[in-house]
């Protein structure tokens, strides 16, 4: 009994040892600065359609498509690409960390953008109270 434990044990051990065959090289390999764009831009649009998922709907808009449409590339380009560079870690991890830089440099930009419209709004608001206090004054005067 204990023998045949053993024997099972082994087995299973020289069967999972098996080699995992890699991804071949796409015949038309996306360069990874290439892929840092488009992944990017997947992941603009994805938090786009997350808060604007009726816009996107109503017409009829597939994002994925979108994006793979603006960089020229195929569905199947692109999954071969992305199943290719996930099987050089070191690559994907550099690809990744770019995307994330990416969408890093465009929320400096965003606050940037926010705090000068704030700021617009501010100063419109601003003149406006201005504009109504002497609209007031101005009909004060002619009353009298």
């Amino acid at each position: 009994m204990i023998r045949r434990g053993l024997y099972f044990v082994v087995f299973l051990l020289i069967f999972s040892c098996q080699s995992i065959d890699k991804a071949s090289m796409p015949k038309n390999l996306l360069e990874e600065d290439h892929m840092v764009e488009i992944l990017t831009d997947i992941a603009f649009i994805k938090a786009a359609k997350n808060s604007n998922r009726n816009i996107l709907e109503e017409n009829n808009i597939s994002p994925e498509a979108f994006i793979l449409r603006k960089h020229g590339v195929d569905s199947v380009v692109f999954a071969e690409n992305h199943i290719w560079y996930s099987n050089h870690i070191e690559q994907y991890v550099a690809i990744f960390k770019n995307v994330k830089a990416n969408l890093n440099a465009e929320e400096v930009k965003y606050e940037k953008l926010k705090k000068q419209e704030d700021s617009i709004r501010k100063a419109e608001d601003s003149i406006k109270k201005i504009k109504d206090t002497l609209t007031i004054k101005k009909e004060k005067m002619f009353q009298k």
